[in-house]
């Protein structure tokens, strides 16, 4: 039922996407363009129209129906149109190539990917398992809809972000199918590898256009998220696509193209913050384009653009206003406020700005210079290297950097500075593998442009050979970030839960080792309970239960309680005073080696547990505690 509805969603967004492109006098050039422009404008549509509800009030099971409907009403039409494009898509692969001229490394590409696929979609199917996802990418849209719009959060730091994308996924959440939400996210993954492939085969080459596709999904970590209901390959769908209408109003002048550069743009900093730093790219596109021409309209069409950039943060900056007094929280909190409302303030953020600058491996020249050996060799999923894993692949494409020298144009030109300076930003601020994925897409496609460019110039037998070999070394780096992808999903298993061996809490448990607590939370603790969370990771999707907690560093709340009581009774007071009826955590981080508590305060709080709190359920380091009176 969720692959099934997954792809009627994927086809109404594609089919709205085409009748808006319609009604704006742009025909979409090739079967490609269709398909992906298509999808990712209907996609866009839809999560505005889903923002439209939840500031309403609108949201109920029966939303996306509607919604649905609505968008097939509207593009029926469009139906012939786009299956011609879907057929023509499948049948001509390689624009002026013949089937004997394909590259056989773009025919592998195109396998490679058809595993990648298999591999998310079997993920998405299974019940979310990834942490942001249950703490907020997920964990935010289930609270709108279960009270039936935008409400406040104040313990979800994370709650306070853009959400446009989140839209997305509490579109999939109104329809209650396991699996719909993160399979939307694997449809816009689709749309991405569709949309490099045409990019590709329009302006750079027409030997090969998967292969680009491939290389960027080959990245394991890249497999996971598309899978997982996170937002990052979105930003990076909105920061390519952004990128692609800029090439395409440059070429036309078609209004509509400017219309989606902005929409693109615009959309990437709603779903992200760290989104912003497309926009003063795009700025800076709409100047070059116009640079021979009218400064007046020049500045006109740069007013324009800001003018959607601030609309699309609106109902964000207005939530936040309302609920925070900042329209901006959790940022400029010292100058703006905003910590006497929500359980966030400058001093966490200070903290937090830290921690994430502890990621990676350093930022200085040197660090910078070796950026391909360290990604490649050193980094690793769950730690401060990176937090994932990159592969093999961008380290065997460094020689094509020499045929993109060879064959440099002015749009290679502006590639490669999109490319540098979405690096340069990475690496100042966020070296996770994740938030590396904008500047992989433009970074495939200078990879494979080059490669392109190396293998078809004319050469003797010897250069052949040698290019014959660096091929295959490159499809063996295919193979590898392939297995590496293959065993995360072997360590999930998630075909057994979909073969219907497993249940969705056996799958849990198995996968997740805070999950017992949470069910035991869920039926042991009453409808008006309140639970206190100390590094429980905050997994709020999980939750059936109103409970209190602290962003990112997870024993906040609990920290400051006992640093104010001298008694238990004080303690007991205090927590009254928050509406908490039960405390769950996890011992290791409270009484084990990697306690963030003082010895003083785990004397008091052990002596509150013994004195004012009854054990209800325990697994493993996990364990929950009922507060009484006596």
């Amino acid at each position: 039922m969720a692959l099934l509805l997954a792809i009627l969603i994927g086809v109404a967004w594609g089919l709205a996407g085409n009748r808006l492109a319609a009604a704006c006098g742009c025909r979409l050039a090739s079967p490609g363009e269709s398909i992906a422009v298509g999808v990712t404008l209907g996609m866009g549509i839809n999560a505005w129209v889903m923002t439209a509800l939840a500031f309403a009030g609108g949201l109920y099971p029966v939303t996306g129906w509607i919604v649905l409907a609505l968008l097939y009403a509207v593009s029926w039409r469009q139906i012939p149109l786009c299956w011609r494009a879907l057929r023509d898509l499948l049948r001509s692969r390689f624009r002026g190539v013949s089937r004997k001229q394909l590259p056989w490394l773009e025919a592998f590409g195109g396998a490679v990917l058809i595993v990648l696929l298999i591999l998310a979609v079997t993920l998405a199917w299974a019940p979310p398992l990834r942490t942001d996802a249950l703490v907020y990418h997920l964990a935010v849209p289930k609270a709108y809809l279960d009270h039936h719009g935008v409400v406040n959060l104040p313990n979800n730091m994370y709650s306070f972000f853009p959400l446009l994308f989140e839209m997305v996924y509490l579109f999939g959440l109104t329809f209650e199918v396991e699996g719909l939400p993160a399979l939307l996210g694997v449809g816009q993954a689709v749309a991405l590898a569709v949309g490099l492939a045409t990019y590709y085969r329009r302006y750079l080459g027409g030997r090969y256009g998967w292969l680009v596709a491939a290389v960027f999904f080959s990245v394991p970590t890249f497999v996971e998220i598309a899978a997982s209901a996170y937002v990052d390959l979105p930003l990076a769908g909105f920061v390519f696509f952004a990128f692609y209408a800029w090439d395409r109003w440059r070429e036309t002048r078609h209004g509509f193209w400017f219309a989606l550069m902005c929409g693109s743009a615009a959309s990437a900093f709603a779903t992200k913050l760290t989104g912003f730093m497309v926009l003063p790219l795009t700025v800076l596109g709409i100047v070059w384009v116009r640079r021979h021409g009218s400064a007046a309209r020049a500045l006109g069409e740069v007013a324009v653009f800001t003018l959607t950039a601030l609309v699309f943060m609106a109902p964000w900056w207005a939530r936040n206003l309302h609920y925070a007094g900042n329209p901006f929280v959790p940022l400029f909190m010292q100058m703006l406020g905003g910590q006497e409302q929500i359980n966030w303030d400058p001093t966490r953020a200070m903290l937090m700005d830290r921690y994430v600058h502890m990621f990676g491996m350093g930022r200085g020249i040197v660090d910078f210079l070796l950026l391909p050996y360290n990604l490649t060799f050193h980094s690793e999923p769950h730690s401060l290297r990176f937090d994932g894993r990159l592969g093999l692949v961008y380290f065997l494409l460094i020689p094509a950097g020499v045929g993109v020298w060879m064959r440099r144009t002015a749009r290679i030109g502006v590639l490669a500075l999109m490319t540098a300076v979405l690096i340069l930003v990475w690496f100042l601020y966020f070296q996770y593998i994740r938030f590396l994925a904008p500047a992989l897409t433009f970074l495939s496609l200078l990879g494979v442009y080059g490669l392109e460019t190396l293998v078809t110039c004319p050469a003797g037998r010897l250069r052949t050979a040698w290019n014959q070999m660096w091929m295959g070394l490159i499809a063996l780096g295919l193979v590898f970030n392939t297995t590496l992808a293959a065993k995360t999903w072997w360590e999930k298993r998630p075909t057994a839960y979909l073969s219907g061996d497993e249940s969705r809490d056996a799958y849990w448990t198995r996968n997740l080792p805070a999950y017992p607590m949470y069910r035991a939370m869920n039926t042991q603790a009453g409808a008006d309970d309140r639970v206190l969370f100390i590094y429980m990771r905050n997994l709020g999707y999980l939750a059936q239960r109103d409970f209190l907690s602290d962003s990112i560093f997870e024993a906040h709340t609990m920290q400051s309680l006992l640093a104010r009581a001298d008694a238990g009774e004080d303690l007991f007071q205090q927590l009254q005073s928050l509406g908490v009826t039960h405390i769950m955590f996890d011992s290791n981080y409270v009484w084990g080696p990697d306690s963030t508590f003082t010895p003083e305060h785990q004397a008091r709080l052990q002596r509150f547990l013994m004195n004012h709190a009854e054990r209800i359920a325990r697994n493993d380091s996990y364990a929950l505690y009922r507060i009484v009176i006596n």
